[in-house]
């Protein structure tokens, strides 16, 4: 361990204090201005995300282009609070008209967000290409725009290789489905908040894959 790495645990340690001393404030702050409490939510712990998946990389913490990685995630939690009460509303909206089955809501609304809406593939989708952009500084035309398959493996005869654990459609059954699930249990006000503690787990997750 380095001794940058203490400064990485006292980070996120500081966070999670933080959280417990003001766990009443932060509820009320989330219920009552939701929009900026998601971008701050995400934007600080995905950003962590980002630092952590360096150090695992090279060695270092801080990833080039910080500020502007900051910027996205918050947008992305902006995002986030808007999907999961649309399709927790939308979900329930369904249950209640008969349209859709009643049991297991949770999974339903997991099901629904990550299948039936795409969400997570067009936020993964969306968060490459915002990525791409951040690294080489400017807006990319769609030729531009490319997919390593060993990564991504958007063939079908990839999606249940070993090889493409960390592939989208793959990604979406083994990750998002079951965690979203666990997500929709709690209640609104710690969603967004999960959502970005699991977005830095799974990043965490496909780094240690790939080395």
């Amino acid at each position: 361990m380095k001794k940058t790495d203490l400064i990485g645990v006292g980070y996120i340690v500081g966070l999670v204090v933080l959280l417990i001393i003001f766990l009443k404030p932060f509820i009320w702050a989330t219920i009552n201005y939701p929009i900026p409490m998601g971008f701050v939510k995400v934007a600080a712990l995905a950003t962590f995300g980002e630092c952590l998946k360096t150090r695992l990389k090279t060695g270092r913490w801080m990833p080039t282009h910080l500020v502007q990685r900051f910027v996205v995630w918050g947008f992305f939690g902006i995002w986030f609070t808007w999907a999961f009460a649309l399709y927790s509303i939308g979900v329930d909206g369904i249950i209640a008209g008969n349209l859709w089955f009643g049991i297991l809501p949770a999974f339903s609304k997991s099901l629904w967000i990550n299948g039936f809406g795409c969400f997570a593939y067009t936020m993964m989708l969306v968060h490459e290409y915002a990525n791409q952009m951040i690294s080489k500084q400017g807006l990319l035309a769609a030729e531009e725009f490319r997919f390593d398959k060993k990564v991504w493996a958007l063939d079908t005869k990839h999606f249940f290789s070993r090889s493409s654990l960390c592939s989208i459609p793959l990604t979406i059954l083994w990750f998002w489905l079951p965690a979203h699930t666990f997500t929709f249990i709690l209640p609104g006000h710690f969603r967004v908040l999960s959502a970005a503690v699991l977005a830095v787990f799974l990043g965490f997750i496909l780094t240690i894959k790939k080395k």
